[in-house]
């Protein structure tokens, strides 16, 4: 089920993203997972940004038996978002952009499969961001895996995230 930052559900994520993107606007695709006890939780965000008026944004959680392999888990984060992006590019007008996860400095574990999860995304054909300009999948996404149940009321609102990302 895909809901607001705002817990507001939505019904149908084409439509959401049509009704977003008339006027051309930018649509940013991010997965971040957690890893609890047996489980492993991913969520995705859909980021849609019109410049000067802010944003909005959607989110979607899935949870699965616990990924061991941090390759496999990457992985799956970036198809994520991939296989959502290949479903919005019909209609989506402006720029569609993958974010990725990972961090290419050699000191993190994810460094060793930044070449293969960005050769992912653009095989596809998706522009890829990486840390640390991947904000979609490094902040968005991954403040509604840990943080969720601790918002208060109406924070943020997407309009507050997009300017906070940008």
């Amino acid at each position: 089920m895909w809901k607001t930052l705002n817990e507001v559900k939505i019904p149908d994520i084409l439509q959401f993203v049509s009704d977003a993107t008339r006027d051309g606007q930018a649509v940013h695709v991010g997965t971040d997972s957690l890893q609890t006890g047996r489980l492993t939780q991913f969520v995705t965000v859909v980021v849609i940004l019109t410049p000067r008026k802010g944003g909005r944004v959607a989110y979607r959680k899935e949870t699965v038996p616990r990924i061991t392999s941090l390759r496999e888990r990457l992985l799956k984060e970036v198809w994520k978002s991939v296989d959502l992006g290949l479903h919005f590019s019909p209609i989506v007008k402006g720029e569609l952009t993958v974010h990725i996860d990972a961090n290419p400095v050699v000191a993190h574990k994810s460094s060793a499969y930044v070449k293969e999860l960005v050769g992912l995304v653009v095989g596809q054909g998706f522009k890829a961001l990486i840390k640390p300009e991947s904000w979609a999948a490094s902040h968005a996404a991954d403040h509604v895996v840990r943080m969720q149940r601790k918002l208060p009321v109406g924070w943020p609102s997407g309009q507050a995230l997009a300017c906070k990302a940008s």
